[in-house]
């Protein structure tokens, strides 16, 4: 099972490669403006529909997979089938999880923003 944590640190490495994790690292700095906030709201927005993306995309593949490996007509459960599936949720929970914890990030940018604004 991924933890969240991991998930997300897969998904770094995978847009921004190994070389590119260390530079961005270097470059990393706290938002301080409202337009900053903004700009890290939008990122975690997107960090969001990404992982819903990626918890829709593991609940059809669970769901093609049963249907591919039915269980036995004497009733017996396809073993395989329950794994998969089994392994499939567990991902639906840990990206739905990553993808609550930006969404809360998210909003929490959005509403420092407008502090900054004096909104």
């Amino acid at each position: 099972m991924l933890s969240s944590l991991r998930i997300a640190a897969l998904a770094v490495t995978l847009t921004t490669g190994l070389a590119g994790t260390a530079a961005r690292a270097e470059e990393m700095k706290l938002p301080q403006t409202a337009a900053e906030h903004q700009a890290m709201a939008k990122s975690y927005e997107e960090k969001v529909a990404a992982w819903h993306a990626e918890a829709a995309y593991h609940r059809e593949m669970a769901a093609t997979y049963k249907k591919a490996h039915p269980d036995a007509k004497s009733g017996a459960k396809n073993q395989w089938a329950a794994e998969m599936e089994k392994h499939c949720m567990n991902i639906v929970k840990d990206v739905e999880k990553a993808a609550g914890e930006a969404d809360e990030l998210a909003r929490f940018h959005r509403l420092r923003s407008k502090e900054l604004e004096g909104k």
